[in-house]
């Protein structure tokens, strides 16, 4: 049977305040019934808090209602988490106890040492096992409110993105992206203009007074920031083993929702805009597409595989691709723009248990 999912669309049918998107989403909560999910209950809502110069994260608004649903089901108590460095900058983009009516706090703990470690049976290549955020694993129902958006190393992010490498700790992140590969710098292309290690969001760049170029891979996350922003193409990933990430990614997905029952998980898709690269990046920019709305459901596969059915090549807004870059010739918008076909990840979770792709959508009025 296709899983039913609910869909609050941005247009308005009028231009009346019931009609618009911040009553839709009231609405949809109620269509959630999430007193099934959260009644009685300690309960996450995992989210990307977002970092840098990014403002283009989950309104605060949308996540204190949801916040305020949550706890009118009944919810023994409610928590905003995510990891350690984005909850310590959250108040940058209003992220406080204060506005969202709850506490936010590190999944992992402040020093990113509280974890639950699990093995990956049988291992997967070099994933032999990933630690698990503590205040996660100690939750007893888990909304995954996800931001859809683009993304360079596994095509895009979503919900399961938001599981697996936002529920675990800085080594099993750092273990995932190593599935990928590693980095190849060609000497003779560049020009030293140290763009790619200002602009490495984890400091993972050095040039050596000879102008050599180098990666501390402790602190890299093969991200692919500074594949895309070197203007002479000097850097890139070696392996182009993205499949293998996003194998990783949905066997980490798995092992976070096993410890919850099915009827205790939520998952809340936000399609607002969906910019080329992920909010990890610490950056915002242009919408790719026009903004869509909110998609609301308990199954992960469904939820993912209507996301990216909803984000067109024929929406694509003209202009707002970064200089420089060009669409592919097949594939999926994201495909197009990453040369990565972000389905991958939605099969493996397939084939994993954890859904199906097939899905109906009911709309919101």
């Amino acid at each position: 049977m296709p899983a039913e999912l609910l869909l609050a669309k941005i247009a308005p049918k009028t231009l009346a305040p019931v009609d618009s998107i911040g009553a839709k989403w009231l609405r949809l909560l109620d269509r959630l019934d999430l007193g099934a999910a959260v009644k009685g209950k300690r309960t996450a809502i995992k989210m990307h808090l977002g970092g840098g110069v990014g403002f283009g994260t989950v309104h605060p608004f949308l996540v204190r209602k949801l916040v305020e649903k949550v706890k009118a089901a009944g919810a023994k108590q409610v928590f905003v988490t995510d990891g350690p460095g984005d909850v310590a900058v959250a108040v940058e983009r209003g992220y406080t106890a204060e506005v969202l009516g709850c506490p936010v706090i590190s999944a992992t703990g402040a020093d990113d040492r509280y974890f639950y470690k699990r093995p990956i049976a049988p291992p997967f290549k070099t994933l032999k096992s990933v630690d698990l955020a503590g205040e996660i694993v100690d939750a007893e129902a888990l909304i995954d409110l996800a931001h859809i958006k683009g993304h360079g190393a596994c095509g895009f992010g979503g919900a399961s993105k938001n599981l697996s490498m936002g529920c675990v700790t800085t080594p099993t992140r750092r273990n995932l992206h190593a599935l990928e590969g590693g980095m190849e710098w060609t000497k003779e292309k560049c020009s030293r203009c140290r763009i790619c290690m200002e602009n490495c969001p984890n400091h993972a760049i050095r040039f050596s007074n000879k102008g050599e170029f180098s990666v501390f891979y402790h602190n890299c996350k093969f991200c692919q920031h500074c594949v895309l922003i070197c203007p002479k193409k000097a850097i890139k990933m070696i392996g182009g083993a993205y499949k293998d990430f996003q194998h990783g990614m949905a066997l980490t997905t798995s092992q976070v929702l096993k410890c919850f029952k099915p009827e205790n998980v939520v998952f809340i898709n936000v399609l607002t805009n969906i910019t080329i690269y992920c909010d990890c990046w610490g950056m915002s920019g242009q919408s790719l597409v026009p903004d869509i709305g909110f998609l609301a459901g308990r199954d992960i596969v469904a939820i993912e595989t209507a996301s990216l059915d909803l984000i067109r090549t024929k929406d694509l807004i003209p202009g707002t691709l970064p200089p420089g870059m060009k669409l592919g010739k097949k594939g999926h918008l994201f495909e197009r723009l990453h040369s990565k076909d972000p389905y991958v990840v939605v099969d493996d979770l397939a084939k994993l248990g954890h859904g199906a792709k097939d899905y109906t959508l009911t709309e919101v009025e």
